[in-house]
C-alpha cells in the first residue's frame, strides 16, 4: 500500500462515495488501522486522552449523562435496550451533527459488511445508494444485479421502500431497510426524471462483483470495464493488461461507468498504466499538499484511449477518468460524473467498530477541484430515458460505447 504522508502501511487508501444498498457498505474513506506516534489506540478513550493532558469531558456533558440516566430509569421499554445499542446511538448522533454526508460511524456488522463491499462480495440487489439534491437515490446499480436487472438506474430517487416513506432518513437507515438475505424480496418506489412513480419488486441475491473485465470490440479495440476499486483490482488488471498487449490492441476504451471507486492504491495503478511519469493525483488536507505521482511504468502509453463516465462514475472513477482528461491523455465520453472531492479515514476502533472522517480533499493534476460539480464529458452522450424504463436488455444499443468506437476509430 502507498505510504501517504509519513502514515505506516497498513492505511490502505479508498475514495468510495457511497453505501451499497441492500448489499454491504461502501464509502469513500482511507482504510485502515489508526496509528499515532507509533503507537496503536484500540479503545477511542486512549484517543481522546492521549490529545490532551488532562483528559475531561466537554462543556455541558452533564446533560448527555442526565438523558442517559433518565432512559434507563423511566423509558417504557427499558429492557429492550442494552448499553451497547445506546452508544452506538450516540456516537452515530454526534458523527451525524457535524453535517458531513460522508462523515459516518460503523457499527461493527456494518464495518464488516463494508470490508467485504471493497472485496465484491455482496447479499442484496447490488446498487449504490447516496444523497443527490438531498434527497436519497441510487446512485449506480452494479453490473449483472438483480437491482440492474429489474429496472434500476443511476440518478433513481427512492422515495419509498416497502411503502414506508424515506423522507428523512440517513443512508444507514436505507442500507439496513434494503439490504437482506438472499431469496427475499424488496419493494421501491422510485421517481425518474418527468415520469410518475414507480414500484420496482427485487428479489435480493448473493453477489460476487469482478473488479475488471474485458470485451473486445471491432477484434482490436479493448473495452477494460473497471467496475471497484479493491484490493484485487490490480491483479486482475494485470492480467487484463498482459491480454491486450498481446494482441496488440489498437484502442482502449476505459469504462468507468457506474464505478463508485474504492481504494486510492488501485486507483494510482491504473492510472500509471497511461503516463510515463508525473502526477495522478493530488491530496490537498488543511496543512499541506502532496502529490501522488505514477507507481510504475506504462504499458499502454503509446495506444489511443478513451474514457466511459456518467452520474453514476465517482471519487476514486473520477481520479482516474480525471487525471487522464486533465493531462491530456484521452478525451472523456458520456455525461457528468457524479463529483466526490473529499477524502476520508477510515478508523477501526474497539469491538471492530470503525469511524470514517473526512480529513482532506483531492484534486486533479491541475488542481481542479470536482466536489459536488464532476467531471465534464469532452463529447457529451446521453442516454434517454426512455431506453432505460425497463429491465436491463444486452440488446439495446450503447450511444455512449458507439461514441466512444467512433472516436478511437478516427
Amino acid at each position: 500500500m502507498n505510504q501517504i504522508n509519513g502514515y505506516p502501511p497498513q492505511r490502505s487508501i479508498s475514495f468510495l462515495p457511497l453505501l451499497l444498498i441492500g448489499l454491504s457498505f461502501v464509502g469513500g474513506y482511507f482504510f485502515h488501522q489508526y496509528q499515532v506516534s507509533g503507537e496503536i489506540f484500540s479503545n477511542p478513550i486512549d484517543l481522546i486522552q492521549s490529545s490532551s493532558n488532562q483528559a475531561k469531558e466537554p462543556a455541558g456533558f452533564d446533560k448527555f449523562w442526565q438523558v442517559w440516566d433518565l432512559i434507563q430509569k423511566r423509558y417504557l421499554d427499558s429492557k429492550s435496550i442494552t448499553e451497547k445499542s445506546m452508544v452506538d446511538g450516540a456516537i452515530s448522533g454526534l458523527v451525524a451533527s457535524l453535517g458531513d454526508p460522508y462523515t459516518s460511524y460503523f457499527t461493527t456488522e456494518e464495518n464488516t459488511n463494508f470490508k467485504d463491499g471493497l472485496e465484491g462480495l455482496y447479499e442484496g440487489i447490488g446498487a449504490q445508494l447516496g444523497f443527490k439534491d438531498n434527497q436519497l437515490a441510487i446512485i449506480a446499480p452494479m453490473d449483472d444485479t438483480p437491482a440492474l436487472k429489474a429496472g434500476i438506474r443511476a440518478g433513481d430517487f427512492i422515495v419509498a421502500v416497502d411503502d414506508e416513506s424515506t423522507t428523512g432518513w440517513s443512508v444507514e437507515q436505507a442500507v439496513n431497510k434494503i439490504r437482506g438475505k438472499a431469496g427475499t424480496t424488496v419493494t421501491l418506489t422510485i421517481v425518474r426524471g418527468s415520469f410518475e412513480p414507480i414500484k420496482i419488486s427485487i428479489e435480493r441475491q448473493q453477489i460476487q462483483i469482478p473488479a475488471v473485465r474485458l470485451t473486445w470490440r471491432d477484434g482490436n479495440i479493448a473495452q477494460i470495464r473497471v467496475l471497484r476499486f479493491g484490493s484485487d483490482t490490480n491483479a486482475e488488471w494485470d492480467k487484463v493488461v498482459g491480454e491486450i498487449a498481446s494482441k496488440n490492441a489498437t484502442g482502449i476504451v476505459l469504462d468507468v461507468r457506474n464505478n463508485p471507486g474504492g481504494l486510492l492504491d488501485a486507483a494510482i495503478h491504473l492510472g500509471s498504466e497511461f503516463f510515463d511519469s508525473g502526477v495522478i493525483v493530488k491530496r490537498q488536507s488543511v496543512d499541506e499538499t502532496i502529490e501522488l505521482d505514477v507507481d510504475h511504468r506504462c504499458r499502454f502509453c503509446s495506444i489511443k484511449t478513451v474514457v466511459l463516465i456518467n452520474e453514476g462514475s465517482a471519487s476514486a472513477s473520477e481520479i482516474l477518468a480525471g487525471a487522464l482528461q486533465a493531462r491530456g491523455r484521452a478525451k472523456l465520453i458520456g455525461v457528468t460524473s457524479f463529483g466526490k472531492g473529499t477524502v476520508q479515514e477510515a478508523v477501526d476502533l474497539s469491538e471492530g467498530a470503525a469511524v470514517h472522517i473526512t480529513t482532506a480533499k483531492w484534486l486533479l493534476p491541475n488542481d481542479q477541484n470536482i466536489h459536488k460539480v464532476g467531471l465534464t464529458p469532452d463529447y457529451e452522450v446521453k442516454i434517454d430515458d426512455t431506453m432505460v424504463t425497463g429491465p436491463y436488455d444486452d440488446s439495446v444499443i450503447d450511444p455512449q460505447l458507439q461514441k466512444a468506437l467512433e472516436v478511437i476509430r478516427q
